[in-house]
């Protein structure tokens, strides 16, 4: 089909072959595999970027948390962790 959009060429592998299985069942038997694959590289992708934005979030907050003036830890606990777990 004509399209303005460079093409690529993906090897289906047997590790793609077992993606597109395992969502076989969630997208139709009609759907066609070059439209599957395209649907899941768009997922996919989201997928890692929210992983990514979540994964930052996470790190800010422990950031914020280990130089808070109130940790949400005792700090005389964590002052004697090696202490406390020494035996």
């Amino acid at each position: 089909m004509p399209t303005k959009h460079e093409r690529i060429g993906v090897v289906k592998d047997q590790a793609l072959a077992e993606a597109l299985e395992s969502v076989a069942s969630l997208i139709g038997p009609k759907a066609p595999t070059a439209t599957v694959v395209h649907d899941l590289a768009i997922r996919g992708a989201q997928a890692m970027c929210d992983e990514e934005t979540g994964r930052r979030e996470l790190l800010r907050e422990l950031a914020h948390w280990s130089t808070s003036d109130d940790p949400p830890w005792d700090p005389d606990v964590l002052s004697r962790v090696d202490e406390l777990t020494a035996g």
